[in-house]
């Protein structure tokens, strides 16, 4: 193996995991349904959030995820970010379309939320006011006899 050939391969490994950092900034917080509903070949991630490339510590198995050691700042131990390598083959604009189709889903499950919650007052306002009518009915039949 020469220099140049380790250097490429230095190189590649920089670009790879640049490209981890910038697609984990990107789909931060992103539910793994709005990915699955745009990019359906790629299996659910589970990963932290990757901060720089220098957080790798180790390389990955040869299999469809990439087995990635990083160093755990807590309690100085080491823990495994698990990455679909189909991850990397997104393009910056599916990775846009993900990060809004997730966004739209999150907005109207807000909706939804704060019109059954809306809904839920207007029923026990109505239940109230039910019960506070026939307390009314009942002192006045009472006052009445």
């Amino acid at each position: 193996m020469t220099k140049e050939e380790i250097e490429q391969y230095i190189d590649l490994d920089n670009k790879i995991k640049n490209r981890i950092v910038q697609i984990s900034h990107a789909l931060h917080g992103v539910h793994s349904s709005s990915m699955k509903a745009i990019a359906p070949n790629v299996t659910q991630c589970f990963y932290y959030n990757v901060y720089d490339k220098e957080d790798f510590i180790e390389n990955s198995n040869n299999d469809t995820m990439l087995h990635l050691g990083m160093d755990c700042y807590d309690n100085d131990d080491t823990w495994v970010c698990r990455i679909d390598k189909n991850v990397l083959c997104l393009t910056d604009a599916q990775i846009n379309e993900i990060v809004e189709y997730d966004r739209k889903v999150k907005e109207e499950e807000i909706k939804r939320q704060k019109e059954v919650k809306k809904a839920r007052e207007e029923t026990k306002k109505k239940e109230k006011e039910k019960d506070e009518y026939e307390l009314y009915l009942k002192l006045k039949k009472k006052f009445e006899a």
